[in-house]
């Protein structure tokens, strides 16, 4: 019984599931704050249960998680075997509320009522490396605001808030039947539909090579992929190109068919080395370095160098 109680709710329910012959679900819904204090919310499923949870690291939420699904069975009359007893007359918890994003509500509100789609312009980018300020501007049609944050996803929010309650506030008639806590949902419902697309869409490569690895990205995107991606990678040498390497980064990866992950990692000091990888792809890239944008500058080199072209081997005239 010791053993049991010293082993992780993960290695609980995994060996739970093996001797039901089923396999656990993890995934992340939801990634929340800035980079120094992200919060990370993960759903776990299986055997017909699920829970979810949110917590500082993407290790302790799924923990959180996966004891929140071996409550559930145990409290179903599974026998799960040192899990946490599940309390007797305690509700299931309320589901959490989406995460309230002006981006989505503007985005939900232009929609609508048949408005322009919102467009977001990274105004300028200044400060040193350990304090950058960036200014995002929101535009609907021809209305626009600005914001300045030290994040480009804060900025974008601020400037899509400064809009969506000019519009609120100035069409409050036309737009009184517009319900905030329905579009979040909405919005909401849509992100998870689109993520569990991307999720089943892609599967490794089972049958790569260790040795095919340096070509990766040149044997398994497509011709046209390849040729976008360049076009990004290629604006890195124009002296008036728009824009800084971590949105060139993003470019360059959504051509490619990927997704970025963004994380930290604390050091000794109160720094945080920042570390950028690529996913759903063969062979998963990664980056690191002191702030965002020079994690972003050392994987777009190493895509710069995957993306290469490559001469053709000849065999020699006999």
């Amino acid at each position: 019984m010791m053993a049991e109680s010293m082993k992780t709710p993960v290695t609980l329910l995994q060996e739970l599931m093996v001797r039901l012959g089923e396999t656990p679900v993890y995934d992340c819904v939801a990634q929340m704050g800035p980079a120094h204090s992200s919060l990370f919310e993960y759903r776990c499923s299986a055997h017909g249960a699920s829970a979810t949870a949110v917590a500082r690291s993407k290790r302790e939420a799924k923990q959180e998680a996966a004891r929140g699904v071996l409550a559930r069975l145990a409290a179903a009359g599974v026998a799960v075997p040192g899990a946490p007893p599940a309390p007797a007359a305690a509700p299931d918890p309320a589901p959490a509320p989406p995460p309230r994003t002006h981006v989505a509500l503007l985005k939900e509100l232009c929609e609508e009522y048949r408005l322009a789609a919102p467009d977001y312009e990274l105004v300028s980018d200044t400060g040193p490396a350990h304090l950058r300020h960036f200014t995002m501007r929101a535009r609907v049609g021809r209305l626009a605001r600005a914001a300045t944050a030290t994040t480009k996803k804060q900025a974008r929010q601020l400037a899509a808030e400064a809009l969506y309650s000019y519009l609120r506030d100035h069409s409050a008639r036309l737009t009184s039947d517009f319900v905030e806590e329905e579009a979040l949902a909405r919005a909401h419902e849509k992100a998870m539909e689109r993520y569990q697309e991307a999720a089943a869409a892609w599967r490794p490569d089972l049958g790569q090579r260790v040795a095919d690895y340096p070509a990766g990205l040149a044997t398994h995107a497509e011709p046209e992929q390849q040729a976008a991606a360049r076009a990004v990678l290629a604006e890195r040498a124009g002296a008036a190109a728009e824009g800084g390497d971590e949105e060139r980064l993003a470019r360059a990866v959504d051509a490619l068919g990927l997704a970025l992950e963004w994380d930290t990692l604390p050091t000794h000091s109160d720094e945080v080395i920042h570390v950028v990888s690529t996913s759903r792809g063969a062979p998963p890239l990664a980056q690191w370095g002191a702030s965002r944008a020079g994690a972003a500058a050392r994987l777009l080199d190493t895509l710069q160098l995957a993306l290469r072209p490559r001469p053709a081997h000849t065999l020699p005239a006999t």
